[in-house]
């Protein structure tokens, strides 16, 4: 018998809310992914120390004599602990273990399907991490905008990096701070070495701008002894060679241009100019301080 009157009062605590506010998409699936915070200070706890017993190691022998030094002992030592880090991060990163950076991170490397990464996907992860970082390190910056939030290394090697405890707020943001300082600290180090730091051309460029201006304080030394006094005078110094074209070629070969400047107040003198590298390196001669 129907009722058109029969009303229904849900009870006190009893949900009330359209079932169709709640859909498949809310469900959680499996594990978060660990973020690239978080990820590349664990990466920096599992390899700075080797980076740092591998210098202080191969300078000990040296300063020892137990070892020669050259660029291909250097290059030999500097392997081997390449691959002592391939082992460590190959057998930590499998079988559901974590190295000491990410354990401390509280992320782990999985599988994409959820199961623990073998031995064979963590050496191969592993011998990736070096593909990420030939490439400008932009294969670990895949993570910051990736599905998963996976690295080129993780598409390789078909792992993921879950985290296993969610942080609160002020966590993330240490983490956050601490991760983008180091990044700065790196890629300054990194400019000062690659970008800032003479290449062996160079400073070919800078030694022989500094000779030929060292000629010119020569120079100036013999108008002393002949004259009693420095001179200022460009053309007189080059006169004292006997070719003044072929010093005015030098001039021009190796220093920058309109960049020679000779001061002199006939008891002393400075001679400055800057070499043709790119930087405009500047080379300096001065007179001997005059005797007591």
């Amino acid at each position: 018998m129907e009722d058109d009157n029969l009303v229904f009062i849900p009870q006190s605590g009893q949900m009330t809310e359209p079932l169709e506010q709640f859909s498949p998409q809310d469900k959680v699936e499996g594990p978060v992914s660990a973020g690239f915070n978080e990820r590349f200070l664990a990466y920096v706890v599992d390899a700075l120390p080797f980076v740092a017993v591998c210098y202080a190691s191969f300078g000990l022998l040296i300063k020892k004599g137990l070892l020669g030094y050259s660029e291909a002992s250097q290059s030999k030592w500097k392997l081997l602990w390449i691959l002592a880090y391939l082992v460590y991060e190959t057998i930590l990163s499998s079988g559901g273990r974590a190295t000491v950076g990410k354990f401390i991170m509280n992320i782990r490397v999985k599988a994409v399907s959820g199961e623990d990464l073998g031995i064979f996907r963590a050496f191969l992860r592993s011998l990736a991490y070096f593909l990420s970082a030939v490439l400008l390190n932009l294969g670990f910056l895949l993570a910051l905008v990736t599905r998963n939030k996976r690295s080129l290394h993780d598409y390789i090697s078909g792992s993921r990096v879950v985290s296993l405890r969610e942080r609160g707020d002020m966590a993330n943001g240490m983490i956050l701070v601490l991760s983008w300082a180091l990044i700065a600290v790196f890629c300054g180090s990194w400019i000062n070495r690659s970008v800032l730091k003479m290449t062996p051309f160079e400073k070919r460029q800078v030694i022989t701008a500094y000779k030929t201006v060292y000629k010119l304080g020569v120079l100036e030394k013999i108008y002393l002894r002949e004259n009693g006094h420095y001179t200022n005078d460009l053309k007189r110094l080059a006169a004292l060679t006997g070719n003044v074209s072929a010093v005015r070629a030098e001039l021009v070969k190796n220093l920058a241009e309109n960049t020679l400047l000779l001061a002199s107040d006939g008891r002393g003198f400075k001679i400055t100019a800057r070499a043709r590298n790119w930087r405009k390196t500047e080379v300096q001669v001065t007179s001997p301080p005059p005797a007591p």
